[in-house]
């Protein structure tokens, strides 16, 4: 591979957590904005797979900053003008503290009911986490505040990164389609011409 063609594309890895973190996500948006609907059991299981995602998006959002930290990334192409690249800064910020937060604040949500001495958060089956522990220790009715103020905070933040992952993407649409810059190719959808 060209060397410039090589640094104009993200590493195998930063692709692979950058996919199946979008994934995720969006499977997580979609069960978040309909489960409360259900009954159980199916309400069960979409919360228990809805919360499955959601703490592997904190994983993968852990090991995604460590390699971002560790790596750089491919630079901007050179005509991008300095508020686009200001643009995708703050987006690419918002998506980082949204990927590692909302999964948080979820966590909080099951965390905040009375304790269970010796049990874990149940999810699906026999498999459970542990709850933070501090916050299962609460009392009420402060804990029942508590967690319905997650619950608020975890709405609000599902919209929030809603509107963040459109704009992002229309940012990668608009540089692909109109700028003419490989942008998907950036992230491993197509080929990243040479020059």
């Amino acid at each position: 591979m060209d060397s410039a063609v090589g640094r104009s594309r993200y590493s195998s890895v930063a692709i692979a957590l950058h996919w199946a973190i979008a994934a995720l996500i969006i499977y997580d948006l979609i069960v978040g904005s309909v489960m409360e609907g259900y009954q159980a059991p199916l309400k069960g299981i979409l919360v228990g797979t809805h919360a499955m995602a959601g703490l592997s998006v904190l994983v993968l959002s852990v090991l995604r900053v460590f390699w971002r930290l560790t790596h750089r990334p491919p630079p901007y192409p050179g005509d991008m003008a300095p508020w686009e690249r200001f643009c995708a800064h703050v987006a690419h910020y918002a998506l980082y503290i949204l990927m590692l937060a909302m999964p948080l604040i979820g966590w909080s949500i099951l965390s905040a009911h009375p304790a269970r001495p010796g049990q874990g958060i149940h999810l699906l089956g026999s498999l459970q986490i542990a709850p933070i522990s501090f916050i299962s220790h609460w009392t009420d009715p402060f804990q029942k505040a508590m967690h319905d103020r997650f619950v608020g905070l975890h709405t609000v933040g599902a919209w929030i990164l809603f509107a963040v992952l459109v704009l992002h993407v229309a940012g990668a649409f608009k540089h692909q389609l109109i700028d003419k810059h490989a942008e998907l190719a950036r992230m491993g959808v197509g080929r990243v011409r040479s020059h």
